[in-house]
């Protein structure tokens, strides 16, 4: 629309007004005194519609300014507005996606989650991938997931100065998971961690605890009654050689099963030592009975008469809180019941008769245990952390230090992350 000159009334006094109409989204009509002042606005808006057009001329003078001092910032660097716009376009044809429906990272997080829970995964590695997928997205929770570029991630997968190679590579493949959901759902349309810098296949790490911090652990869930609820899947776990998922009837959870057919008080028959590991229980192919060992019972009989119920009620919960009470920021992936296989070993000196307790190949066995060479007096050692003895530990000075120390340094780092001063 061409600017209109017109006179109007505000009160009794007589106005002069030009209306440009809507510029930039807001209605412009300067008001002056004299027809000659509104003449004035209208030669002044002609000669920059001449010189600049009409969008530099109806330009608002504080965006005028703004656009001139950017220019200036890009011809001081040594290019030109044309060049930034053209680098721009391509940048954004490399990292923009096109999707069918923009969803924000939280909820994609959330449907990866569904997903996993769905497909059979413990709630614990779901939680704790999660939470990790989570850590990336603070401060972009709500950011469509189309929009995020692969620098974005690349440069937060390289600040985590605490993960080495093989975390690298571990938690790429759970990103990349995360955006084949993206994808599946229509939501993004490429995988970014496909443009990360690939980590090449890591080997192995393969490592227990300690006697030590198997002590500690043992001694932390002794130490209150509520963390006691979880004696009986660590006592599984340390001293039968079970797997998480079947002390959790994950299997069986999943085939829809019930009552006496999931794990429970009634596979495990401590008068004779042994405990059931029934097919709808098991890792296909290791259907087994377990002889229990005697510290096994002894732990057992605790955890009985302590009311533990199979699986515990927050048991990922009350897990962290041992872990955090000691100081154990390693937690091992099955790493109970791989110290359990590995100090087996001297108890039976035979590794078939080892096997059928784990319900496992000799070879792998052979390959990741035996590799890594355990004296056994260290192993017999482990048969011996008993309950009478982590009972007697509770009450040394050295493990109040330990718990001690471990409080200060949880508090140290939540103050860390925070960024709070920390309390005097």
């Amino acid at each position: 629309m061409e600017p209109i000159k017109r006179q109007v009334k505000r009160g009794q006094i007589v106005k002069w007004e030009v209306d440009f109409g809507i510029v930039h989204g807001h209605r412009k009509r300067p008001l002056v005194d004299s027809e000659a002042e509104a003449d004035a606005i209208l030669e002044k808006y002609q000669k920059e519609v001449k010189q600049a057009g009409e969008f530099w001329a109806r330009l608002p003078d504080s965006e005028r300014l703004a656009t001139t001092a950017t220019l200036i910032q890009i011809r001081d660097a040594g290019h030109t507005a044309t060049s930034v716009w053209e680098d721009w376009k391509r940048w954004k044809k490399d990292n923009q996606q096109t999707v069918t429906t923009p969803m924000p990272y939280e909820d994609v997080v959330a449907e990866w989650k569904r997903r996993k829970l769905a497909a059979g995964k413990t709630d614990r590695y779901v939680d704790e991938a999660a939470a990790t997928l989570m850590k990336f997205g603070a401060g972009r929770q709500r950011q469509n997931i189309h929009e995020i570029a692969a620098p974005d991630l690349e440069a937060w997968i390289d600040s985590q100065k605490d993960w080495g190679l093989s975390s690298k590579r571990t938690n790429q493949s759970l990103f990349s998971s995360l955006w084949e959901v993206a994808i599946a759902k229509g939501w993004a349309s490429r995988n970014i961690v496909d443009r990360l810098e690939p980590v090449g296949k890591i080997g192995r790490v393969v490592k227990i605890y300690d006697n030590e911090t198997t002590l500690n652990l043992m001694a932390a869930i002794m130490s209150n009654d509520a963390t006691k609820q979880v004696l009986a899947p660590v006592a599984l776990g340390f001293f039968g050689c079970m797997r998480p998922e079947e002390i959790d009837s994950i299997k069986a959870l999943r085939a829809g099963l019930s009552g006496k057919q999931l794990f429970g008080w009634h596979d495990i028959d401590l008068k004779h030592s042994l405990c059931k590991v029934r097919r709808e229980i098991a890792k296909t192919g290791d259907e087994r009975t377990i002889r229990l060992q005697p510290v096994a019972v002894e732990w057992l009989d605790l955890a009985k008469e302590a009311g533990n119920v199979f699986p515990p009620v927050n048991e990922r919960r009350l897990v962290d809180l041992c872990c955090e009470m000691i100081g154990l920021m390693d937690w091992i992936r099955d790493g109970l019941r791989k110290n359990c296989a590995t100090h087996l070993r001297a108890v039976y000196k035979n590794d078939y008769d080892v096997v059928k307790d784990m319900g496992n190949s000799v070879r792998i066995l052979l390959k990741h245990y035996a590799g890594l060479h355990v004296p056994e007096s260290m192993s017999l050692e482990h048969w011996r952390i008993s309950p009478e003895k982590v009972k007697a530990y509770l009450k040394t000075n050295k493990w109040k230090k330990l718990v001690e120390e471990s409080a200060h340094a949880a508090a140290a780092k939540a103050t860390a992350v925070s960024g709070e001063q920390p309390k005097p």
